[in-house]
C-alpha cells in the first residue's frame, strides 16, 4: 500500500508564521503517488479534509498490510520543548499531535504484533531527525520493519520539493529501463534507490541553487538490506518468457528456475546456427555419455561434476541427457536424444536447476519445491543443506537426483559453493545417501574444493582432457550433421565438398592431420565445438566450394586464437554497429568489472568518427553485451549493479591494440 501525504496551506500562513504556501505540494504528491501504482501500490492520496494523523496511524498498524510506503511533502518542525521530535505542520498550520518518531514507535515497539515493512519519504524540513532517532539505530538491522529517506538534515530546510522530484525521477527511470539492477534481484536493493535519489538532488541542487543533503535509515555498514521488498525489480527475468518457442504445455510441469529453454537449445547443439529444436545435432563424446548415462541410472558415486574451458559442451552434453531423463521433457524432445548410444531411463525424481544469474536463495528454493516442499514448508531462515537433505529423506524411495548447470555464471558462486555444493557432494558421497549430485561448472579458482571432491571421488569429467582423435571425429560429424541440413553444401554435387570441409574443420581445431598447425595437437584455450559453428556460420556467407581440395582448405583456415574467432564473428554482427566498441571500452574494465552507466560514456571514445556524440542508450549498450555474452564475464556490484568484464586476456590485449578493427588500425597515422 502506499499513503502519499500533501497538506496545502492557506496563504494567509505566510504572514503568520513564514511559512511557504506550498501550493504545488498535492501534485508532487500526486506525481509519487503515480509512480508507486506503477510498482503495483494500491495508493490513497487523501484530501484537506482527512485526519493526516489518524490516516498514517491507521496505515502503519493495518495488519492487513504487508508493505507500505509513507510519503509526506509539508512542511516539517522541530518541537521547540519536550521531546523537540520532528513534528508535520498540518493544513491548519498547527504541528500533527503525533511525531514521526511516534509512527515508528508504532511499528518498532510492537514485536509481537503485525505490523507492514513500511519506507517513510519525508519530503521536510529537518526530517533527517527522523532518520536518525538513537534508539531506533541501536535495534538490529534483521528486526527492523521501518526505514525512512528524509529530504533534508535534522537542522536543515528542504527545497522545491526536491526529493518529491527526484523520488519521482529516478523510480520512473527504474520503470522505464534507464536504470536497471541485475536481472537476478527480484527487488531493487533500497541503498541503490537511496543513492540514485541523492545523486539526483545533488543535480537539483546545481541546477536550482542552495545546497540540500538527503538523509536516510543509517546501519551498521556489515548490515545487508537486500531483502527489503519496497520496489519490485521491472527487470527482473520471468521465467516464463525463456519458454518461447518450447511447448507451451512445459511451462506449467516445470519449476521457475529450471529454465527448460536452456537445457533444450544446448541439448540441439543448433544455437550458431539459429536452427531452433525440430532436429538435434549433438555429436560425439561417446565416452562420456555412456558415463553420465550409467550415473543417471544410479550407478557410480554419488557427486559428479562436468567440466571444461568456455565453449567445449559442457551444457550441450547435460542438456541432452536432462531432456532424455526428465519426465517432462522426455516424449517431447525425442528428436534430440534418440541417436545418443546409450539413453538415460525416465527419472520422477530428478530436480534440476540453471544456476546463470541466479543467487543462493533462489537455488535453494527451486530445489525445494522440486523436491516435493511447499511454501508452508520453508523453515524461517530460508532452505540450507541440512533442510533439503531431510526433503530427499521424507520419501523412502530411490534417491533423488540433482542438477545445477552453469554455476560459474551464478550469482556469487563461491558463496554457493560453499554454503550449499560442497555440503551437498560430501552428503551424496555417503552409502546412506538419498541424493544424487550433478554440477556443470567451468574450471574456476571457487570451485576447486568442488572439483577436488569429485576427483578423490572418481566423479570428475573435464571435457578438456578428451583425446584429440576423438574430439575429431566427434567435430566431423557434427560439421557434417549440420552441412546436411538446409544448406548449398546438402546438395548432390556438394557431397564430396561437404565431407572434405568437415573434415577440414575438424583437423584445424584439433591440429589432427593439419599440415598448418605448428603446435602439432595442442587443445584450444576454448570450446572447439563453439569455434566450429562460428566459423560455420562464416563459410555460409561464402560462395559454396564444389572441389574437395578448395573446400578442405577452407576448412583448415578456421581461426584457432581467440582474437581471430572475434574478428570473424564481429564481422558476421554487421547488424549490431555497437558490439565492437562496447567490446573495446571493457578491454579497459578494471576489477570486477564495469557498469552499464560507465560504459554507455565510455563506449562513445571507441565509435567511428561522425557515429554521434553524447553517451550511447543505455538499451543500445544491452543490446551489444547480449550479443557479447561469450566474451564476457559477469558480476554483480554490491549494490545489485551488473558488472561486466572481458573473459580472456588476448581479448584485451587485441581490443586495446585495434579498438576499430583493422580497417581502423590502417587508417591511424
Amino acid at each position: 500500500m502506499g499513503l502519499s501525504l500533501a497538506p496545502r496551506h492557506q496563504d494567509d500562513l505566510l504572514a503568520l508564521d513564514e511559512l511557504d504556501g506550498l501550493h504545488e505540494a498535492p501534485a508532487h504528491a500526486a506525481a509519487v503517488s503515480k509512480v508507486l501504482r506503477k510498482f503495483g501500490y494500491a495508493v490513497r492520496q487523501p484530501d484537506e479534509a482527512t485526519d493526516t494523523a489518524a490516516e498514517i496511524r491507521n496505515a502503519v498498524t493495518c495488519a492487513d498490510t504487508q508493505v507500505l510506503v509513507v510519503h509526506v511533502v509539508a512542511h516539517g518542525r522541530l518541537a521547540k520543548a519536550g521531546d523537540c521530535d520532528l513534528r508535520v505542520v498540518g493544513s491548519d498550520g498547527q504541528d500533527l499531535d503525533d511525531p514521526v518518531s511516534a509512527w515508528i514507535s508504532l511499528i518498532e515497539s510492537h514485536p509481537d504484533k503485525p505490523r507492514p515493512r513500511t519506507l517513510f519519504i519525508l519530503d521536510l524540513c529537518h526530517s533527517g531527525a527522523a532518520a536518525a532517532l538513537p534508539w531506533h539505530q541501536q535495534m538490529p538491522v534483521g528486526r527492523r520493519r521501518a526505514w525512512v529517506i528524509a529530504a533534508s538534515g535534522r537542522e536543515d530546510q528542504a527545497f522545491g520539493y526536491r526529493l518529491s522530484r527526484a523520488t519521482t525521477a529516478v523510480l520512473q527511470q527504474y520503470l522505464d529501463g534507464t536504470l536497471q539492477v541485475d536481472p537476478t534481484i527480484s527487488h531493487i536493493p533500497l541503498p541503490t534507490i537511496a543513492r540514485e535519489i541523492d545523486r539526483a538532488v545533488t543535480e537539483l541542487n546545481a541546477a536550482e541553487g542552495y545546497s540540500q543533503q538527503i538523509e536516510v535509515s543509517r546501519v551498521p555498514f556489515t548490515a545487508s538490506l537486500d531483502d527489503l521488498p519496497f520496489f519490485p525489480n521491472p527487470s527482473h527475468v520471468h521465467r516464463e518468457s525463456a519458454l518461447e518457442g518450447v511447448d507451451a504445455g512445459i511451462a506449467s510441469l516445470l519449476d521457475d528456475a529450471f529454465d527448460p529453454q536452456h537445457f533444450i537449445l544446448r541439448g540441439a547443439a543448433t544455437e550458431s546456427l539459429d536452427r531452433g529444436v525440430e532436429q538435434g545435432y549433438f555429436s560425439g563424446r561417446e565416452r562420456e555419455v555412456s558415463a553420465l548415462t550409467a550415473w543417471f541410472n544410479g550407478q557410480g558415486p554419488g557427486f559428479q561434476v562436468v567440466t571444461g574451458k568456455p565453449g567445449v559442451g559442457k551444457s550441450a552434453l547435460l542438456g541432452v541427457l536432462i531432456c532424455a531423463a526428465h519426465p517432462q521433457l522426455r516424449d517431447v524432445t525425442q528428436n534430440l536424444w534418440f541417436s545418443l548410444p546409450v539413453k538415460p531411463a525416465r527419472n520422477d525424481r530428478l530436480a534440476v536447476v540453471h544456476a546463470r544469474r541466479r543467487d543462493l536463495d533462489q537455488i535453494t528454493d527451486s530445489l525445494a519445491r522440486q523436491l516435493g516442499a511447499t511454501e508452508q514448508d520453508r523453515p524461517t531462515d530460508g532452505w540450507d543443506t541440512l533442510s533439503l537433505i531431510k526433503r530427499t529423506q521424507a520419501t523412502p524411495s530411490a534417491p533423488y537426483t540433482l542438477v545445477i548447470d552453469a554455476l560459474d555464471e551464478a550469482e556469487r558462486p563461491e558463496d554457493i559453493t560453499q554454503a550449499l555444493l560442497v555440503p551437498l557432494a560430501r552428503a551424496a558421497l555417503t552409502g546412506s545417501s538419498q541424493l544424487r549430485l550433478l554440477v556443470g561448472t567451468r574450471t574456476e579458482p571457487p570451485m576447486a574444493t568442488l572439483l577436488r571432491l569429485a576427483d578423490d571421488a572418481g566423479g570428475l569429467i573435464n571435457l578438456d582432457h578428451a583425446q584429440p582423435t576423438d574430439t575429431y571425429r566427434a567435430l566431423s560429424q557434427y560439421v557434417g550433421s549440420l552441412l546436411a541440413v538446409g544448406t548449398p553444401y546438402a546438395e548432390w554435387d556438394a557431397a564430396n565438398a561437404a565431407n572434405a570441409l568437415a573434415e577440414g574443420i575438424a583437423a584445424r581445431l584439433t591440429g589432427i592431420n593439419d599440415p598448418t598447425r605448428q603446435d602439432g595437437t595442442r587443445p584450444l584455450g576454448w570450446g572447439e565445438f563453439l569455434v566450429a559453428g562460428i566459423y560455420l556460420r562464416h563459410v555460409l556467407t561464402l560462395p559454396t566450394q564444389h572441389d574437395p581440395a578448395a573446400a578442405h582448405d577452407l576448412g583448415l583456415a578456421a581461426p584457432v586464437d581467440l582474437p581471430e574467432l572475434l574478428e570473424l564473428d564481429l564481422a558476421h554482427r554487421t547488424d549490431q554497429p555497437h558490439l565492437r566498441p562496447v567490446l573495446s571500452a571493457l578491454a579497459y574494465a578494471e576489477g570486477q568489472g564495469m557498469p552499464e552507466r560507465v560504459l554507455a560514456h565510455v563506449t562513445p571514445a571507441f565509435t567511428p568518427p561522425g557515429a554521434g556524440d553524447g553517451s550511447l542508450p543505455i538499451a543500445n549498450i544491452r543490446a551489444a553485451l547480449e550479443q557479447a555474452r561469450f566474451y564476457l564475464r559477469r558480476d554483480i556490484d554490491t549494490d545489485g549493479t551488473t558488472l561486466y568484464r572481458l573473459f580472456h586476456e588476448g581479448l584485451t590485449e587485441r581490443l586495446r591494440e585495434s579498438p576499430h578493427g583493422d580497417s581502423g588500425r590502417e587508417e591511424t597515422p
